[in-house]
C-alpha cells in the first residue's frame, strides 16, 4: 500500500484537509447538542402532559366548585324570596308565629351565605361574579365617618433605571372600614402613581393586603364580627341591624361571607392547634349535640361538635392549654377513632361506649390510650336522684362522699403530680373504696329497672376508669377541662339555633378551635383576630407557628 505523505500535498488539498477535519469536530458537537435536546425535548413533553393531566383535574374540580358555589347562590335565592313572603305576612295574625318563622330564615340564610364565603376560591369566576355583584349594590360609605389617611410612597428609586426624580400623573385611592371602641372610622390608603423624569417608567406603591380580598372589612371589625358571632353570640343578621343604627349599610349576606372567608384563612391556624392537643400525652374529651338543616327537607337533624382540650394547669403543668373542636354529622364510634388515631396517652372521657376500641383492654392490648373516667358524671346522676326525691337517702349518702373526694381535690389543685398522689393514696382512696362497696352492696336490693340502681350500675361499669386518679398524679378527677371548652357551643346554639350544613358546622368547628384557645391562653380574642387578620395574608405557610396563641407577639 502507498503511504500518502501529508506534508507534501498542495496547498490546496492541505486546505480543505483541515477544513474537512473541522466539520467533522462540529458535526460531532452538534450531534451531542442534538441528543441533549431530544432528551430536554423528551423530559419537557413529559413535564406538559404530566401538567395537562393537573390542568384537566383542575379544571374539572373548578368546575364542581361552580356548581356547588350556583346551587348555594340558588338555595339562598329560594330562601331569600321565601323571606319576604313572611315579612308581607309579618302585620297579620300569628305575628309571633311568623316572626320566629323569619327569624329561623334569617339564621338559615346567614349559615349559607357563611358556606359560599368559605367555599370561594381566589381569583375563581364565581368569586369574581359575586364581589361584583356586591360591589354593585354597595352603598358608600357614610362622608361623615372620621377618615384616617395613609400615603403609601414608591420606592425612592424608579425599578427601571434606578432614576430619583418623580413627578406624580394620579393616584389610586381604596377604603377600608375599621372598627374603634364604639365608634367608627374609614381607612384612605392613598397609592400616588409616580412617573421617572428619567426614563418615563410609572412607580407605585403596592397596594396593602387585605384579610377579605377586595372587601372593606379592616382585621378589626373583621375580628369583632367573629367574636360578636361565635363568642357574644350574635346571629349576623342582628349584626347588621347594629351597623344600619350608626348609619353604616353592611347586608348580612356580606357578614356570612365574611366569616366564611376569614373562617378560611384560620384554617390552617386550627389544624396546627388540633395537632399540638393530638401531640399532647394526656387530653380532655366530650361532645355535644348541635341541630343541622337536613338539605330538601327543610327540617333539622342532629349533628356532633367533638373538642379535645390538653389542660395541665390542674397538675403543675406549663405546657400550653389548647382546644381542638371538630364536627361530624353523628355520634358514631368511628368519628373519635378517626381524631384520635394519632393520640397516645390518658384520654378523660364520660364513659360513652364510642371510645372503647381505642382503650387498651385484654381485648384489645396493642392500643395506645388509657381511659379514664369522669367522677362529676356519676355525681350529676345521683344529684338528679336527689334533686327530684328529697327521700332518697343512697343517692344523698353518695353526693356528700364524692364532695369529700372533691374537697380533698381542691386543696391539691395546682400542685406537683407526686404531691397530689401522695395526698390521695392517704385521704381518697378510703372514700372511693367505701363509695364502691356500698355500690355493690346496693345494687343487690334494689330494683333493677329504678334510677338508683341505674345510677349505681353506670360507676361499676366503669370503676376502674374511675379509679385511675387514685394511682397516677397527672390524672384528673373528672372531664370538667372538656366540659367548660363546649360551653360556649351550647350558649351560641341556642341563639343561632343550627348549622346551615355539615359544611357549616365544619366551619364553626374551626372558629371555635381558633377563639376558645386565645380565651385558654388568657388572651383577648379580638386583640388576637385583629393581629392574625392583619398578617395572615402575607405569613409564610412555614411561620404559621407563629401565629398560634401562646406564640403570638401582640402589640
Amino acid at each position: 500500500m502507498q503511504i500518502i505523505n501529508i506534508s507534501n500535498l498542495p496547498p490546496e488539498v492541505e486546505s480543505l484537509h483541515k477544513l474537512i477535519a473541522t466539520l467533522y469536530d462540529k458535526n460531532r458537537e452538534l450531534s451531542e447538542q442534538n441528543n441533549s435536546l431530544s432528551s430536554k425535548y423528551q423530559k419537557i413533553s413529559q413535564e406538559k402532559a404530566e401538567l395537562l393531566v393537573n390542568h384537566n383535574t383542575l379544571s374539572k374540580k373548578c368546575l364542581e366548585l361552580e356548581f356547588k358555589n350556583t346551587e348555594l347562590s340558588d338555595h339562598i335565592a329560594i330562601l331569600e324570596e321565601k323571606l319576604r313572603l313572611l315579612k308581607a305576612k309579618r302585620f297579620g295574625k300569628s305575628s309571633e308565629k311568623l316572626d320566629h318563622q323569619i327569624d329561623t330564615v334569617e339564621r338559615q340564610l346567614e349559615e349559607e351565605e357563611t358556606l359560599l364565603g368559605f367555599s370561594l376560591k381566589p381569583n375563581s369566576s364565581v368569586q369574581d361574579d359575586v364581589q361584583e355583584k356586591d360591589k354593585a349594590k354597595r352603598k358608600k360609605l357614610p362622608p361623615e365617618l372620621p377618615r384616617e389617611e395613609i400615603i403609601l410612597e414608591p420606592d425612592a428609586k424608579c425599578d427601571s433605571c434606578g432614576g430619583e426624580s418623580f413627578r406624580k400623573i394620579g393616584e389610586d385611592v381604596s377604603e377600608t372600614l375599621e372598627r374603634i371602641p364604639e365608634s367608627y372610622k374609614v381607612i384612605k390608603h392613598i397609592r400616588p402613581r409616580c412617573v421617572c423624569t428619567n426614563c418615563d417608567n410609572i412607580v407605585q406603591a403596592y397596594a396593602p393586603s387585605k384579610a377579605i380580598d377586595k372587601g372593606i372589612a379592616g382585621p378589626r371589625l373583621l375580628a369583632d364580627i367573629f367574636v360578636d358571632k361565635y363568642s357574644n353570640h350574635l346571629p349576623a343578621y342582628r349584626q347588621s341591624q347594629m351597623f344600619a343604627r350608626d348609619g353604616i349599610d353592611i347586608p348580612r349576606s356580606t357578614i356570612s361571607s365574611w366569616l366564611g372567608q376569614g373562617a378560611k384563612l384560620l384554617e390552617p391556624i386550627a389544624d396546627l392547634i388540633r395537632e399540638y392537643v393530638i401531640s399532647c400525652n394526656q387530653i380532655h374529651g366530650d361532645d355535644t349535640p348541635v341541630k343541622v338543616l337536613n338539605p330538601g327537607t327543610g327540617k333539622t337533624k342532629t349533628g356532633r361538635i367533638w373538642v379535645y382540650v390538653n389542660d395541665g394547669r390542674p397538675r403543675g403543668d406549663d405546657s400550653p392549654v389548647a382546644a381542638g373542636y371538630y364536627y361530624s354529622p353523628d355520634r358514631k364510634g368511628e368519628r373519635p377513632e378517626e381524631h384520635l388515631k394519632n393520640f397516645s396517652g390518658i384520654l378523660h372521657a364520660d364513659g360513652y361506649a364510642g371510645y372503647n376500641n381505642l382503650y387498651i383492654s385484654e381485648k384489645n392490648p396493642e392500643a395506645t390510650i388509657e381511659e379514664a373516667c369522669c367522677w362529676a358524671h356519676v355525681r350529676r346522676k345521683f344529684y338528679d336522684i336527689v334533686a327530684s326525691n328529697d327521700k332518697a337517702n343512697i343517692a344523698l349518702a353518695v353526693v356528700e362522699k364524692i364532695s369529700e373526694i372533691y374537697e380533698i381535690e381542691s386543696k391539691i389543685r395546682g400542685l406537683d403530680p407526686d404531691m397530689r398522689l401522695q395526698t390521695r393514696k392517704e385521704k381518697s382512696v378510703k372514700l372511693v373504696d367505701e363509695l364502691f362497696s356500698g355500690f355493690k352492696n346496693a345494687y343487690k336490693h334494689l330494683p333493677k329497672k329504678s334510677s338508683t340502681a341505674k345510677a349505681i350500675a353506670y360507676a361499676l361499669n366503669i370503676e376502674v376508669a374511675l379509679r385511675k386518679f387514685l394511682s397516677n398524679g397527672n390524672v384528673e378527677i373528672d372531664n370538667n377541662a372538656a366540659e367548660r371548652a363546649l360551653r360556649s357551643v351550647a350558649v351560641g346554639r341556642k341563639n343561632w339555633l343550627f348549622a346551615g350544613s355539615d359544611e357549616g358546622g365544619k366551619t364553626a368547628s374551626i372558629i371555635y378551635t381558633v377563639l376558645e384557645t386565645a380565651k385558654l391562653n388568657n388572651i383577648n380574642p379580638v386583640k388576637y383576630l385583629h393581629k392574625v387578620f392583619d398578617v395572615i395574608q402575607d405569613y409564610k405557610a412555614t411561620h404559621l407557628q407563629d401565629l398560634l396563641p401562646w406564640n403570638i407577639k401582640l402589640e
